[in-house]
């Protein structure tokens, strides 16, 4: 997160990708980055660890028109 924030101060705009089960948490450390702002974050379904490459891209996927949402600027939920 403090990368993509840097990188966003620099008019550079960025894209994390989370799980779900972290979304509580980035918010809060963006939150704490002083850019409550942020629109770059998109979460997955959780979990991935255990997921070969197929299942992770299918996932990847699902939520590539958000990426690409963030990264032309558009609003946040």
């Amino acid at each position: 997160m403090r990368d993509a924030v840097e990188l966003e101060d620099r008019g550079v705009r960025t894209v994390v990708v989370h799980t779900q089960a972290f979304h509580s948490a980035a918010e809060q450390h963006i939150v704490s980055l002083g850019r409550p702002d942020y629109a770059g974050s998109v979460y997955l379904q959780h979990p991935v660890a255990a997921l070969d490459p197929a299942a992770i891209e299918g996932r990847v996927d699902a939520v590539m028109p958000d990426i690409v949402a963030a990264l032309q600027g558009h609003g946040r939920e």
